[in-house]
């Protein structure tokens, strides 16, 4: 826990210069221009911050599922081991056929920040032994705690690459995830974003089917530069046609509906 910002781990960013990333080479085999490195996280996780999740699943806030939510909460959060790591790499370094795998909004970026973060294998494989167990209901609320403790520790880190973006006067995009509905990036753009990562990034593993293992993990890319439109927020499932999905997230809708206005049902 860090005294002086309440408990939050900060954010850490070394230069080129720093002499200890050339321990952190990319599989690509360069150095990273900056590098972000966050962990913690887990303490600020509370029953309420999971209830979206949940409800967005089908969760009744029943007096009886609350208890048991309060009670896993408590377990997860000494089971997750919240970490997400950015490389930021200049675009200049890519091929054009690297280029052209990328994102086509991300493609006249000047930098290109290559990302991942994970909950950790430890709250993974409770939840999977819960589910193999029959206990479907308990590792749906795992995965609960997992997905929310994910999503606060990817948008930190997002956030953290807008502010370096705009300490440069610079703009930066929303990030990009191979496979999600909303990018139209394909799957299989994980093992050309992971060859711009250290290996096993965090623990982070691919599969033959370019899964990532643990499967609470996320990986992204988000671009720099003066030619790219500045995002208002770094994740926003807007676009994407899986409407019915669990955790799907659009913030001005939900700020919208958090307010009572229009559209709040």
């Amino acid at each position: 826990m860090d005294p002086q910002t309440g408990g939050r781990k900060r954010i850490v960013t070394r230069s080129r210069k720093d002499d200890t990333l050339g321990r952190t080479k990319t599989a690509h085999g360069g150095d990273p221009l900056e590098r972000f490195a966050l962990d913690g996280g887990e303490s600020e996780l509370t029953s309420e911050t999971v209830w979206p999740a949940l409800e967005r699943a089908g969760f009744s806030q029943s007096a009886a599922v609350r208890e048991r939510v309060s009670e896993l909460v408590e377990e997860g959060r000494g089971l997750l081991e919240p970490r997400a790591l950015g490389h930021v790499l200049a675009a200049e370094a890519l091929s054009e056929e690297e280029r052209e795998m990328l994102p086509a909004p991300v493609r006249e970026a000047e930098y290109l920040c290559f990302c991942v973060a994970t909950a950790g294998r430890a709250i993974d494989r409770r939840s999977k032994a819960l589910c193999d167990e029959g206990e479907l209901i308990d590792s749906m609320i795992l995965d609960a705690v997992a997905m929310t403790a994910l999503s606060a520790i990817g948008d930190r880190l997002a956030r953290g690459i807008f502010d370096w973006a705009s300490s440069r006067g610079l703009s930066a995009s929303r990030a990009f995830s191979p496979g999600a509905g909303a990018s139209g990036w394909p799957l299989e753009m994980q093992r050309f974003l992971f060859a711009h990562l250290p290996d096993r990034p965090l623990g982070v593993e691919l599969t033959p089917h370019c899964l990532m293992r643990p499967s609470k993990s996320v990986s992204f890319v988000i671009g720099i530069g003066g030619r790219i439109t500045q995002a208002k927020h770094p994740f926003s499932c807007e676009g994407c046609p899986r409407v019915e999905c669990a955790y799907r997230h659009i913030p001005d809708q939900e700020m919208v509906r958090s307010a009572g206005g229009e559209g709040s049902g």
